[in-house]
């Protein structure tokens, strides 16, 4: 490429580092388009991996339900208290019937 000047009046003339700068910018501009790529790429993934998962799982209102059903089911089962009470009076009818097989003997 000539030595011309940008402008045609301009005083001084085209600078001769600009073509190894502007090559620079250019080469970088490539590699920038390179990785933007590959990002879209991975966001393309991600979108389908997303896709795939989200039907699957459970929404927020889902969980509430779930919860308030399990709730549920778990009031109706006995307490620490109850336990310990049956379990108090099988041992004690087990003491009772120890305790009456050795009268009889």
């Amino acid at each position: 490429m000539p030595d011309t000047p940008v402008a045609p009046n301009a005083p001084f003339p085209y600078d001769p580092g600009l073509d190894r700068r502007v090559s620079r910018v250019g080469d970088d501009m490539r590699d920038m388009q390179a990785g933007i790529a590959r990002v879209e790429t991975a966001l393309a993934e991600i979108k389908a991996m997303l896709a795939a998962a989200l039907p699957h799982l459970a929404t927020r209102a889902e969980l509430a339900q779930l919860r308030g059903e399990l709730r549920a089911v778990l009031g109706e089962k006995p307490g620490k208290l109850y336990m310990w009470g049956i379990l108090a009076v099988l041992v004690a009818a087990y003491a009772a019937g120890l305790a009456g097989l050795a009268v009889l003997k």
